[in-house]
């Protein structure tokens, strides 16, 4: 089920949470996922499982290497439903060396964004609103799901 933002009125300098124009869906999680990792669409499900199951996002594995967006929750175990940011602004788990700008793309670090490079084999996912502290930035997550 999608749950999206409507905005009724603008107000400058709001936090994300309420100014975000985001959409969210809901997933089933097929493992231990933290709020702010990128997950992906569970690969090893079978029919139309795939697009009901996330998992953490792995470039490292073609499975776990189809982007849908942020955690918006934490599931503490699999079989948890969790909200999953799929267009808007969140925060996210990214690669130390992220810096304002950079596209971001499934990284080899299972939930975590890194700084896309032209060789990467994954879509750009989301781009950094701002540098990461401790591994956590502000993101725009580009429609795509």
């Amino acid at each position: 089920m999608a749950t999206t933002e409507i905005i009724n009125y603008m107000k400058p300098g709001a936090d994300i949470a309420s100014m975000s124009r985001r959409k969210i869906e809901s997933f089933i999680a097929s493992e231990a996922i933290a709020a702010g990792d990128v997950v992906s669409l569970d690969g090893t499900q079978a029919d139309a499982d795939v697009a009901l199951y996330v998992t953490k996002g792995d470039s490292g594995n073609a499975a776990d290497s189809i982007p849908v967006g942020i955690a918006l929750d934490a599931a503490s175990a699999a079989g948890e439903q969790i909200r999953v940011v799929v267009r808007g602004i969140v925060d996210a788990n990214v690669a130390g060396a992220t810096v304002a700008g950079n596209s971001l793309a499934i990284s080899a670090t299972a939930g975590q964004l890194g700084v896309y490079v032209n060789t990467d084999t994954t879509r750009i996912v989301a781009v950094a609103l701002e540098a990461d502290t401790l591994n956590v930035a502000t993101v725009y997550v580009y429609p795509g799901y």
